[in-house]
């Protein structure tokens, strides 16, 4: 599937896609969300839930790496 073919699906299909297909690397939070960071084929995506609502309210996609910063502190390198 491609960044835009999920782009495209709705918001349930998305995360069926995302919890049947993709693979879970990291979470982190930011203004009251959990967002949940995911890889699916070639792009990424972002879950972003309210935990007050109880409800994924977005989902980010990107190919780019840069949106990847703010999970870059949590990464731990053992390069012995």
């Amino acid at each position: 599937m491609g960044i835009y073919d999920f782009n495209i699906l709705s918001n349930d299909d998305k995360a069926d896609i995302l919890w049947d297909r993709g693979v879970f690397m990291m979470n982190r939070s930011e203004d009251g969300f959990d967002i949940n960071l995911y890889s699916l084929d070639d792009f990424f995506v972002e879950a972003w839930y309210n935990p007050e609502a109880n409800v994924i309210e977005k989902f980010r996609t990107f190919k780019s790496l840069n949106p990847l910063e703010p999970y870059l502190d949590r990464i731990k390198l053992n390069l012995k």
